[in-house]
């Protein structure tokens, strides 16, 4: 029951926390929403997907062939035995210069998919008419763009030492968890957004 009650003076409402917690919930989804709807805007979901498209041709053409490696490290590296064995191989085929360089791109690159995906999924989270209970997944692409952020700080650290004697235990398996949710948020999200695409825009209300 939400309608007002007198309550005694110098004696607090029981109900107070519980109505607190629903106003603070229905705030936090109306900023949501409403933050979907700005970054929803045709102009900016194209020049986000520009700019994410870009940054992404690039950082492949700048890892090269240690792309998949990379990939194998960021999901199965959870030991700082299995990081200095790679980082050393790529140190001595001079591949390591490659994954030093990619990060000019890599240490941004999380705004762009971030945003975009934030902004496709704001504008089909509105055309398809879907729950607010749902708006939750609209924070998905933030909160996987701060664990790449995260991710990519721990192997700065990694990079920081010539001799790599700043890989240690447990950083790789904190470095490799982030990375893991990172790209299991990743493929929630993307699939959420292709299925948005081909489901059937909603029909007016009569």
């Amino acid at each position: 029951d939400m309608t007002a009650r007198s309550v005694p003076r110098g004696e607090v409402d029981p109900g107070w926390p519980a109505h607190s917690a629903l106003r603070y919930e229905a705030g936090v989804e109306l900023a949501i929403r409403s933050l979907s709807r700005s970054l929803g805007r045709t102009w900016l979901i194209v020049g986000l997907g520009l700019a994410y498209l870009v940054s992404q041709l690039a950082i492949l053409a700048t890892l090269g062939r240690i792309g998949p490696e990379l990939l194998r490290l960021q999901c199965l590296g959870f030991s700082a035995a299995e990081t200095l064995r790679v980082f050393r191989a790529w140190e001595a085929s001079g591949a390591l210069n490659a994954y030093r360089a990619h990060f000019l791109l890599d240490d941004v690159h999380w705004l762009w998919y971030a945003g975009f995906f934030t902004a496709v999924l704001g504008r089909l989270f509105e055309r398809r008419g879907v729950t607010q209970r749902l708006d939750w997944i609209l924070a998905l692409p933030l909160a996987s763009g701060l664990l790449d952020f995260f991710e990519n700080r721990i192997q700065h650290v990694f990079l920081s030492a010539p001799d790599f004697s700043t890989v240690v235990d447990p950083l790789p398996l904190i470095s490799t968890a982030a990375s893991g949710l990172k790209w299991l948020l990743l493929l929630f999200y993307v699939g959420t957004t292709l299925v948005l695409l081909f489901r059937p825009r909603r029909a007016p209300e009569a």
